[in-house]
C-alpha cells in the first residue's frame, strides 16, 4: 500500500490525486515547525511557542494519454477548486491504514505547458487551516461517567449533549491524575442541554419542550470557578480524563459525546 491524497470541496465531489490521470508528486510541507520567542535568563533561555500553519505543496501531474484530455482534466481541477472550502485527505501507509484530514485553501495552482516527456506538470501549494484531524470519536449511552483518552498534540475541544426529562441543575466535569480541571453546570431546568467547546464553533443550547431557550450563556452557573479550572467552554486534556455527569433531579435518558483527536504532523 502506498500513502494516498485526496481533496473534496464544498460540492462534497472528490478528487484522487493518485489515479491514472492525476498525480500529486514530491509532496511537501508534511512536517511542521514553530515560531520561537526566546528570552534570556543568566545562562539560560526560556521561550514561547507557536505553530506555524504551513503550506502543503507539490507538482500535479496529468497523465492523460492524449494532449486534449491533459488540458480538459486540468480545466476540471480548477473549477473543481472553485467550490470551497476544500479539505486535503491523507492515508498513510500503516499496518493499520489511518486517515487524517485538513482544512485548506489554494495559495496557487501554476500552469505550464505540456512537456517532451509527454506530461503536463503544474505546481499546487495548499494553505493549512488548521491541524491535522483525526477520526472523530463518539460515546454514547446513558451512563454518568465516560473514560475519554485524548492521544492527540493538544487538548481538544468536544460536543456534549446531554438529553432527558426535567433535568434540574445539569453539570459535567472533567477530571485527569491530576484532579478537576474543567467543570460547567446550568442552573434551571431542562429536557436538552448542548454544549460545543470547539474553538470556532463555541456554542451552548438550553431546550424545555422542544424548544429552544434564549440567552442560553445566561444560564451558566460561574460561581464553580475557583480560578484554578475552566468552566463550561473546557477541552479534554492529553492523556486520558473522566468525563462525569449529573442532575439536583431529574431523569438523564442520553449522552452524546463527540471530539476529535489534533495533530502538529501524522
Amino acid at each position: 500500500m502506498i500513502r494516498k491524497f485526496w481533496l473534496t470541496n464544498s460540492k462534497n465531489e472528490t478528487k484522487q490525486l493518485q489515479s491514472a490521470s492525476i498525480f500529486l508528486n514530491e509532496p511537501q510541507g508534511m512536517g511542521f515547525s514553530n515560531a520561537l520567542g526566546t528570552v534570556q535568563y543568566g545562562e539560560k533561555l526560556t521561550y514561547e511557542s507557536a505553530q506555524n500553519f504551513e503550506a502543503v505543496s507539490g507538482t500535479v501531474i496529468f497523465k492523460d494519454s492524449s494532449l486534449a484530455d491533459k488540458y480538459s482534466k486540468y480545466h476540471d481541477f480548477v473549477t473543481f477548486l472553485t467550490y470551497t472550502p476544500l479539505t486535503l485527505h491523507y492515508q498513510i501507509p500503516t499496518s493499520t491504514p489511518a486517515e487524517y484530514t485538513m482544512d485548506v485553501a489554494v495559495n496557487n495552482l501554476g500552469k505550464t505547458e505540456v512537456k517532451s516527456d509527454g506530461l503536463l506538470q503544474c505546481d499546487i501549494s495548499l494553505q493549512c487551516l488548521g491541524r491535522w484531524q483525526g477520526a472523530e470519536i463518539t460515546k454514547t449511552g446513558t451512563s454518568t461517567s465516560y473514560s475519554l483518552t485524548n492521544d492527540s498534540h493538544f487538548p481538544v475541544g468536544f460536543t456534549i449533549k446531554l438529553t432527558g426529562s426535567g433535568m434540574e441543575n445539569p453539570y459535567f466535569t472533567l477530571t485527569n491524575d491530576s484532579g478537576l480541571y474543567g467543570e460547567a453546570k446550568f442552573l434551571g431546568t431542562f429536557d436538552k442541554v448542548t454544549v460545543n467547546s470547539k474553538d470556532s464553533e463555541q456554542e451552548v443550547i438550553v431546550e424545555v419542550g422542544g424548544s429552544v431557550l434564549p440567552n442560553p450563556l445566561s444560564y451558566q452557573d460561574l460561581s464553580i470557578s475557583n480560578g484554578s479550572i475552566y468552566v463550561t467552554f473546557i477541552k479534554i486534556a492529553r492523556g486520558t480524563s473522566t468525563l462525569a455527569i449529573g442532575l439536583d433531579s431529574g431523569t438523564l435518558t442520553g449522552v452524546e459525546v463527540k471530539y476529535v483527536p489534533l495533530y502538529r504532523s501524522v
